[in-house]
C-alpha cells in the first residue's frame, strides 16, 4: 500500500520496493527497470543535445573571424576600379559573404535561444509601436517588391519583453512574406488583445504550394519551399519561434490551402507611469528598440 501511494503521489521518482513474496514483487520490478530506462534514454538525448548546441555555437564563433577578413577583403575589393567582369564577380563575392554572415549570426542566436543563455533585456514595450517601427525600417523592401501590406493594429499594447528581440521576430516574419508570397498579393498584419493576451498575426498568400507540416516549419533548416531556389536559410521562423518563447510568449504557423499565418501571443502588462524628465519635465516611455541596435 505504501509503494502505491508513492507511486501515485510522486510519479515513480522513487524505485518501488515489494517483499519477494508480494504478489507485485515482479511487476514492480518490471517498472523499476522501465524507469531507469526512460531516464537514462532522456539523459542521453539532454547530452546529445547539449552536445549538439556546443557544436554550433563553437563552430559558429570560430567562422566569426575568418569571414570578418573575407568580408573586409571584399569590401576593399568592391573599391578598387575593377573593369568588366571582375567587378561583377567581386560583388557577387561581397553579397554572398554577407549572406553568409548573417547566417553565421543566426547559428549562434539559435543556439543560445535554444540553450536558454540567450541575453535578454526585458521591459515594458508598445507592441504596436514595435510593429510599426519595423513596418518602417523596412520601407525600401516592401515598396520595392511586388506586394501590398495591410495593417490593423491596435493603438497600443503593452508587452513584458526585449525590445530588440521581438524587432527581430517581426523583422524575420515581414522578410519571410516578401521572399515566399504570392506576387501581386496582399500581406495582412493586425494586432489585437485577446483574453489577455497580444495577439499579433501575419498572414500571407503563399507563391508555391504547401506541402508541409505547420508543427515542423519552425524548426531548425526546415523550408516551406522544397525547392530551395531563394536565398532564405529555414532558420528565420525557428528564430522568432525561440525569441518569442524566451520572451514569454508563444509562436503557432497555422496553414489553409494557400494561405500562411503567423501568430505571435504575448500576455498583456500594465502601461509604465512616464518617467520625470532632467529638466523637470515627464518624458515618455522609452522606444521599444532600434534598428541600429541590431
Amino acid at each position: 500500500t505504501g509503494a502505491l501511494h508513492t507511486l501515485r503521489s510522486e510519479g515513480a521518482a522513487r524505485p518501488l520496493h515489494f517483499k519477494a513474496s508480494a504478489p507485485l514483487h515482479d511487476a514492480a520490478e518490471d517498472l523499476n527497470a522501465l524507469r531507469e530506462g526512460i531516464d537514462a534514454a532522456v539523459e542521453q538525448q539532454r547530452r546529445a543535445d547539449r552536445m549538439k548546441m556546443e557544436l554550433l555555437t563553437n563552430v559558429s564563433h570560430d567562422l566569426k573571424t575568418p569571414l570578418t577578413s573575407i568580408i573586409n577583403y571584399a569590401d576593399l575589393l568592391c573599391a578598387e576600379p575593377l573593369e568588366g567582369a571582375a567587378a561583377d564577380y567581386a560583388k557577387v563575392i561581397q553579397r554572398k559573404a554577407d549572406r553568409l554572415k548573417h547566417m553565421v549570426q543566426d547559428v549562434f542566436d539559435l543556439s543560445k535561444a535554444a540553450s536558454g543563455s540567450l541575453p535578454l533585456a526585458p521591459e515594458a514595450i508598445d507592441l504596436a509601436k514595435l510593429i510599426r517601427q519595423t513596418l518602417a525600417d523596412m520601407d525600401e523592401a516592401i515598396a520595392a517588391s511586388p506586394l501590398t501590406f495591410r495593417t490593423a493594429l491596435a493603438p497600443e499594447a503593452w508587452v513584458l519583453a526585449d525590445g530588440e528581440r521581438m524587432y527581430r521576430v517581426f523583422q524575420n516574419l515581414f522578410s519571410n512574406a516578401l521572399r515566399y508570397s504570392l506576387a501581386g498579393s496582399r500581406v495582412y498584419v493586425d494586432l489585437a488583445a485577446e483574453n489577455g493576451q497580444a495577439v499579433a498575426r501575419v498572414k500571407n498568400v503563399a507563391g508555391y504550394e504547401m506541402e508541409f507540416d505547420p508543427a515542423e516549419i519552425t524548426e531548425r533548416f526546415v523550408r516551406g519551399d522544397p525547392s530551395r531556389t531563394g536565398e532564405g536559410s529555414g532558420l528565420g521562423l525557428s528564430i522568432a519561434k525561440s525569441f518569442t518563447e524566451a520572451c514569454g510568449g508563444t509562436l503557432e504557423v497555422r496553414v489553409d490551402a494557400d494561405l500562411f499565418c503567423v501568430q505571435v501571443a504575448l500576455p498583456l502588462t500594465e502601461k509604465p507611469a512616464p518617467q520625470p524628465a532632467e529638466d523637470g519635465g515627464e518624458a515618455g516611455p522609452s522606444e521599444p528598440c532600434a534598428a541600429a541596435a541590431l
